[in-house]
C-alpha cells in the first residue's frame, strides 16, 4: 500500500486494493478458507456424503449449483468470502446494450500510448 500511496493512488481505487489486500492476507493467515478446503468442507457435510471418497452427480451438482450461486452474488459464504459480499449480477438488460464500433485513429492511439508511456510507473 506504500507504493500506491507513493504514486498518488486516487481514494476509491485505493479503498478497494486495501480491502483486496486485507482478503488475501486473512486467505494467508488462514483465517478464510480457500476454495478448495470449502468444497471439501461442503461435500463432506452433504447429507448424500457416505464418507466413501466418492462424490455422486447429486453431491457434484449441488456443489457446482452453490459455486455458481457465490459467482452470481445469490449466496455469501463468509467462512470463503469474509465481509466480502459479490454484487449479485443479471441478466436484465444485457442484450439490449449495443456494442461502440468506432474505430481509433492512429493519433489517438498514439495520444493514449504517450500518456501511459509518461506515467510514474514506467519512469525510472
Amino acid at each position: 500500500l506504500a507504493y500506491l500511496d507513493f504514486i498518488n493512488c486516487d481514494d476509491i481505487a485505493m479503498v478497494r486494493l486495501k480491502a483486496y489486500m486485507d482478503f488475501i492476507s486473512k486467505r494467508a493467515s488462514g483465517d478464510l478458507l480457500t476454495p478448495a478446503t470449502w468444497m471439501r468442507n461442503f461435500i463432506q457435510t452433504h447429507p448424500d456424503y457416505q464418507n466413501d471418497s466418492v462424490v455422486s452427480n447429486e453431491i457434484a451438482y449441488d456443489l457446482m449449483m452453490a459455486c455458481k450461486e457465490i459467482g452470481e452474488g445469490q449466496r455469501h459464504e463468509p467462512t470463503l468470502l469474509g465481509d466480502i459480499k459479490i454484487k449479485p449480477i443479471s441478466k436484465d438488460g444485457a442484450y439490449e446494450v449495443k456494442l461502440g464500433s468506432t474505430k481509433v485513429n492512429n493519433e489517438h492511439l498514439l495520444d493514449l500510448l504517450r500518456r501511459y508511456s509518461n506515467r510514474k510507473s514506467f519512469s525510472g
